[in-house]
């Protein structure tokens, strides 16, 4: 079976390039990285797009994915499969690790932590987004490359297994608006509340399905430095 996910689940009819990533990185970096200098680990980096704005933004990026998508478009990337390989880095090696929706997609969650952890500097900071089991539960495994399902409370549990420090971990929207205070987040959950409608993970995006689905779809941050 060709490992093509990124071709098929992230392709551009149907998840066109915006400027949301901009904000997105933006965001982590003003809020939980600060420094904008160093090097940053985009951990499966997909379309590696995130990884081409972090760089953009002041950071030496490099990335690894199981799927070679990323590094055809020429960036610093990495391709090893994080279920069973260690990271081609030394140890103590990053300043920054950004792991976006990808912990979900791993069975062997220890052995890519392990690595994780090693490769990052101490004092070093780690931002982990996954989706939310506790609302996500319907529509989880429409994603068949989805394994593991994590809550706020098993996040939490892993960062502090593996000895991470200051960690916190938290709701986060997909949507920018929800950023700037947490009362914002009344909306979101007032039209998951009205609108219980979950959509499949190929539909296109338009201003209201994007509201709508990420109103829905909540996700789990997990922060923490080493």
């Amino acid at each position: 079976m060709k490992n093509n996910y990124t071709k098929i689940h992230y392709n551009e009819e149907i998840r066109p390039y915006s400027k949301y990533s901009l904000l997105f990185c933006e965001n982590i970096t003003n809020k939980y990285f600060k420094n904008r200098e160093g090097k940053l680990l985009d951990f499966c980096c997909g379309r590696g797009e995130h990884l081409e704005i972090f760089q953009k933004l002041g950071y030496t990026g490099y990335g690894v994915d199981m799927d070679n998508f990323a590094k055809n478009k020429g960036l610093n990337i990495r391709i090893v499969n994080v279920e069973k390989d260690k990271l081609p880095f030394k140890n103590n090696f990053f300043d920054f690790i950004m792991a976006k929706s990808s912990i979900e997609h791993i069975h062997n969650i220890y052995h890519a932590m392990d690595e994780l952890f090693r490769v990052l500097k101490k004092g070093g900071k780690i931002v982990i987004l996954t989706c939310d089991w506790r609302k996500n539960y319907k529509i989880f495994f429409d994603d068949v490359d989805h394994k593991t399902p994590f809550t706020k409370y098993s996040l939490n549990d892993l960062l502090l297994r593996y000895d991470f420090k200051n960690v916190k971990v938290e709701t986060f929207y997909h949507l920018p608006f929800t950023w700037k205070n947490k009362f914002y987040h009344i909306i979101p959950n007032l039209i998951s509340f009205l609108i219980p409608i979950d959509f499949s993970p190929t539909v296109k995006f338009s201003p209201l399905i994007k509201l709508i689905k990420f109103s829905r779809e909540k996700t789990i941050l997990g922060y923490g430095e080493k």
